[in-house]
């Protein structure tokens, strides 16, 4: 059985992958903040089911939001979606959306003059689309205003992160550029830059990590290099009482970021 379109929408053929220059949105929580981040989305393809039917919750909201939007909102059969989903978890829908537009660093910064401190974050060479995209979750929860990522040896923002993720990917700007660049443009801005490091003799919960910060973490299973060390204002590290010498980055990342939120609060940041 094929695909309808519903009454007044834009016709439209099956979503490519990124190669194609489209970005698939997948599952209820992705395309609802997609819509909600006001992000470019072409068209709407969900279970013949829900638009046939009374649709309640998050595809109701879905759909609603779609038609307040003019977007097309395709009829589709469930073998259809999981012939076309990239992640095998689609929960019947999928949104074929434009290419999020990047920003730099040095753009990202200007904007936050006079408004708000500065908190970014910094990773190495994260190469698994589920710990990037845990990581972009948690990194929306405690406020963070932009995460940096190697140009190179990294997960590509891909529908799987999106999804992981929860939808925190459209809110979160993920910044391509050189550890090294980037600690450059942080200092010259005056922000706080703290390294992240196993074995370091401060504690994360010893630091004042209040104000402008930056938080450098190495990658999935190496540490900060000897230049990005150097040029850290402060290596802080997180206490281990087991036998192995290190935690996941995205555990890494979620206890140190959150220290800085309880901070921020107890000190009326």
């Amino acid at each position: 059985m094929g695909r309808k379109r519903e009454k007044g929408g834009a016709g439209g053929g099956r979503p490519g992958g990124a190669e194609r220059g489209v970005y698939l949105l997948e599952g209820r929580n992705v395309v609802l903040e997609g819509l909600r981040s006001g992000r470019e989305i072409k068209k709407i393809l969900i279970d013949a089911g829900a638009l046939k039917g009374r649709a309640d919750g998050k595809i109701g909201e879905i759909i609603e939001s779609a038609r307040g939007r003019k977007i097309p909102l395709l009829s589709t059969e469930r073998a259809e979606l999981d012939k076309i989903s990239e992640t095998g978890s689609h929960q019947g829908v999928i949104a074929e959306a434009a290419p999020r537009g990047e920003t730099s660093l040095t753009s990202l910064l200007k904007g936050t003059r006079g408004k708000k401190k500065p908190f970014i974050v910094l990773l190495g060479e994260v190469m698994y689309e589920q710990n990037l995209g845990a990581i972009l979750r948690t990194a929306e929860g405690a406020g963070v205003d932009a995460i940096v990522i190697p140009k190179r040896r990294t997960a590509p923002l891909s529908p799987t992160v999106a999804r992981v993720s929860m939808g925190a990917s459209e809110y979160v700007p993920l910044i391509r550029e050189s550890t090294t660049s980037a600690l450059s443009i942080l200092r010259r801005e005056g922000v706080m830059i703290f390294g992240v490091e196993a074995g370091a003799k401060l504690q994360y919960y010893e630091a004042d990590l209040t104000g402008s910060a930056a938080f450098v973490f190495g990658g999935e299973d190496k540490s900060l290099t000897s230049t990005v060390r150097e040029r850290c204002d402060e290596i802080i590290s997180i206490p281990l009482m087991g036998k192995i010498g290190s935690l996941n980055v995205g555990v890494s990342v979620g206890i140190v970021l959150f220290e800085r939120v309880r901070q921020e609060g107890v000190r009326g940041g």
